[in-house]
């Protein structure tokens, strides 16, 4: 790795007590083909196992210990303020890079250098590695995602294609400093808003490339829901209705009152009061979508790739 005046890039390996899990995710950024990049390895554990990890195996690593160990937006947050190269990449301990990687994102910027951050395709792979899926679908080798009504239309929209993974971004510094991670936009799904946010200043842009393998694993936070944190969401999303659409706020109360009707009631996390008021929207809703034209172009997109 070089020098932060010699290169555009840090990677931030941002951990958090998975020393197993961290331990792999260090070496496929090692191993990447080209070296133009800056390491930091931000360590948020709460416990020493990580540290001794990286004395015993990774001495010669930039390693940054924070303590006291903070919340996972405000760890994000600060490595953010610590980047001094025009590009920032906040990658996840338990995931891992494909060798081509940094090579392929620093070409992708290269390519597109008008855009505010960048991603890339995923496999997605279980806890032994082995892939299952991929992040998302595309027939072109780079999407550029223009602005927060086409970013919500990948996660929310009524048949969306997938969407980039949160750990495979490259960010440009300059944007993202002045753009903190806010808990109170979506709790643990503030990650999401905050590339809402980003996207208003300019295009991201995807590589279809599968650069990174998402691990999907039984301590995942993103397998943990929040109701709560669902509904700041829709809050969110409702105060920049002008920004993503009325339709996407649609598709998503679908999503989120279909799950309050589903787990949350029948556990008792919410007011079963409430489920006249879910099912009638629910129902509404599957009527009002039979009019939409996104609903037959998605057959259509379908039915194409079944018979391609």
């Amino acid at each position: 790795m070089l020098k932060a005046s010699l290169t555009k890039l840090t990677i931030f390996v941002q951990c958090y007590n998975r020393a197993a899990f961290a331990r792999q995710a260090i070496e496929s950024v090692l191993r990447q083909t080209n070296k133009n990049f800056r390491l930091v390895i931000s360590d948020n554990s709460n416990n020493d196992e990580m540290h001794l990890l990286i004395l015993a195996e990774f001495p010669t690593l930039e390693y940054r210990k924070r303590v006291p160990s903070i919340s996972s937006l405000d760890h994000f947050n600060l490595s953010i303020s610590e980047a001094d190269t025009e590009y920032l990449c906040l990658f996840h301990d338990d995931d891992l890079m494909e060798p081509d990687y940094v090579d392929a994102m620093l070409k992708t910027i290269e390519l597109h250098p008008y855009a505010v951050a960048y991603s890339c395709n995923a496999a997605v792979i279980d806890e032994e590695n082995v892939p299952n899926d991929e992040s998302f679908e595309s027939r072109d080798a780079y999407i550029t995602i223009e602005n927060p009504r086409a970013l919500a239309g990948r996660y929310f929209s009524r048949h969306p294609n997938g969407f980039a993974p949160f750990p495979a971004y490259i960010y440009r510094s300059s944007i993202v400093k002045n753009i903190p991670l806010n808990p109170t936009t979506g709790g643990k799904y503030s990650d999401f808003t905050w590339l809402l946010d980003i996207s208003k200043v300019g295009p991201i842009v995807w590589n279809s490339a599968k650069l990174v393998r998402y691990r999907i694993h039984a301590s995942n936070d993103g397998g943990f829901e929040s109701a709560r944190d669902r509904l700041r969401l829709l809050g969110y999303l409702k105060r920049n209705t002008t920004l993503v659409g009325k339709n996407i706020i649609s598709d998503y109360r679908f999503f989120l009152y279909k799950k309050l009707c589903g787990d949350w009631i029948a556990d008792r996390k919410y007011p079963a009061r409430h489920e006249k008021f879910f099912k009638r929207y629910l129902r509404m809703y599957r009527l009002q979508r039979l009019f939409r034209p996104e609903t037959y172009a998605y057959l259509y997109y379908k039915l194409g790739k079944l018979f391609s």
